[in-house]
């Protein structure tokens, strides 16, 4: 079951939850509007429909992030470099599990090797997501 998607979405990293105690009860939540919600619905929607995997899981996750403006240059070279800057690149790796979780594989547990490599697109190039997805 060997999958590469490819979602065209600027990487963004899973938040953490947020507090809030009604009476004696704490409750965590992530607010609705968090653009975390629709970076997983789009590795979703390009994932589709398919029966989860049974064994081991090996994952690769490529997450390149747009150039920031105060980069972009007309007449220089602008080639790709690693990116450094938050979101860490476990919490991006936390965000592509949970939405892949139920469709890739019945639980995250399965995966038992994991590679993520953040770097920074090549001029104006579209922030994208890239993920393979391979049974050991």
């Amino acid at each position: 079951m060997d999958r590469v998607l490819t979602v065209w979405h600027e990487p963004i990293g899973q938040p953490r939850h947020r507090v809030t105690t009604r009476g004696k009860f704490a409750r965590m939540y992530l607010p609705k509007d968090h653009a975390v919600h629709s970076f997983k619905q789009a590795i979703q929607a390009e994932f589709g429909k398919r029966l989860p995997a049974i064994g081991p899981i090996k994952l690769t996750v490529y997450a390149w992030f747009s150039r920031p403006k105060s980069e972009i240059r007309k007449t220089k070279p602008m080639p790709e470099y690693p990116h450094i800057k938050k979101p860490d690149a476990d919490n991006v790796l936390k965000a592509v599990m949970d939405a892949l979780n139920g469709l890739a594989w019945y639980d995250d547990a399965q995966v038992a090797l994991v590679t993520v490599e953040k770097m920074v697109c090549y001029g104006a190039e579209p922030p994208f997501v890239r993920i393979l997805i391979e049974e050991m």
